[in-house]
């Protein structure tokens, strides 16, 4: 008798568990909503090209409205950089990871983010992606900046700022 309703239980389980889980981790769920603004070092919007960046290969690139704007949907489960470019001001790159627990990938997340550009004098700067200045992770139920990473980052950056500005163009004359 224990038998026969141990083995009832066991597939009333199965019968019910399994398919659930099953589907769950076969359909996509989720993904992180990134609504950005780009402004110069006076606060006011920047039109700016964004280039997102998987491994050393562009994935995707796209425009900012006039004033700076842009949105962008990125897939869980993944790790892209995402570029920030402006003429003659010094790029700058965001490393966003998506990696979470697929038991919290049950809803869409959403980060806003204003990102500062800052003019580079008359040296020109080229996208650079082993400069990133801030890292976008899952923490604590939601997707937030790696302050530790921004602050050390940012320190960088302003001393590779102050070195642009003390270099000189110099014209060869032929």
């Amino acid at each position: 008798m224990r038998i026969v309703v141990k083995a009832i239980l066991v597939t009333i389980f199965y019968l019910a568990y399994v398919p659930v889980n099953c589907a769950q981790t076969s359909k996509e769920v989720g993904s992180l909503f990134l609504s950005g603004k780009v402004v110069n070092e006076k606060k006011r919007g920047l039109e700016a090209k964004i280039y997102i960046y998987k491994g050393g290969d562009i994935i995707d690139e796209f425009q900012t409205t006039r004033i700076g704007k842009f949105d962008y949907e990125m897939p869980m489960q993944d790790s892209v950089a995402l570029v920030i470019y402006a003429e003659g001001y010094v790029s700058k790159t965001l490393i966003i990871t998506t990696k979470i627990h697929p038991a919290r990938q049950s809803k869409d997340h959403l980060f806003p983010f204003f990102m500062d550009l800052h003019p580079i004098g008359r040296v020109p700067a080229h996208i650079d992606l082993e400069r990133p200045v801030g890292r976008i992770k899952y923490f604590g139920g939601q997707f937030v900046y790696d302050n530790k990473f921004t602050e050390e980052s940012n320190e960088d950056l302003k001393e590779f700022i102050k070195e642009r500005k003390r270099l000189k163009v110099r014209t060869i004359d032929d």
